[in-house]
């Protein structure tokens, strides 16, 4: 089967997000990204690994909570 791949602009319109925040992301090693030629494709199991919902109880470290983001509900 092959794997479908998003232009930058696709995921940015997809997250509602700049495509600043995309490459952000993708240098940053919390999005998985691949170089063909000149340009990044984004495999689309890669986004939505990169989205999957937060359970209840998982552990989310400090570092990967960007200042501006909402905090996890405090227990």
């Amino acid at each position: 089967m092959d794997e479908e791949y998003l232009t930058v602009d696709e995921v940015r319109r997809k997250l509602h997000v700049t495509r600043q925040a995309v490459y952000n992301w993708i240098s940053e090693g919390k999005l998985r990204a691949v170089r063909v030629g000149r340009s990044v494709r984004v495999p689309v199991s890669a986004l939505v690994e990169f989205i999957r919902p937060v359970t209840p109880g998982e552990r989310i470290d400090d570092e990967e909570i960007e200042p501006g983001q909402l905090m996890p509900a405090a227990a």
